[in-house]
């Protein structure tokens, strides 16, 4: 189960940081059903410590951009912003 909080000016956050295994899956759920609502930004409290697999997991492609990884004192924030796939460059490269 997780616990989301909303306000008007910032993205949705949804605590994660008690999954252990199964996390990238997870996120993956929630951004896909994100996409369907119409959010644009979103935020995931997640434990401290795998800002490497995060970036190995969201790193190119896909419809959702992580953009930043921000520490906190018990735990980590990992940002995402949706972004329209460009059909000739489905995995950004083009940005590089």
């Amino acid at each position: 189960m997780t616990d989301t909080a909303k306000t008007t000016d910032s993205p949705e956050i949804i605590d994660i940081q008690h999954v252990t295994c199964g996390l990238v899956p997870l996120m993956e759920t929630h951004l896909g059903g994100a996409i369907i609502e119409g959010v644009q930004a979103l935020e995931f409290k997640i434990r401290q410590g795998i800002e490497t697999e995060l970036w190995n997991a969201f790193g190119t492609g896909g419809n959702w951009r992580l953009t930043e990884i921000k520490k906190d004192l018990f735990f980590d924030v990992a940002c995402f912003t949706h972004v329209e796939q460009d059909e000739l460059d489905p995995l950004g490269l083009m940005e590089f």
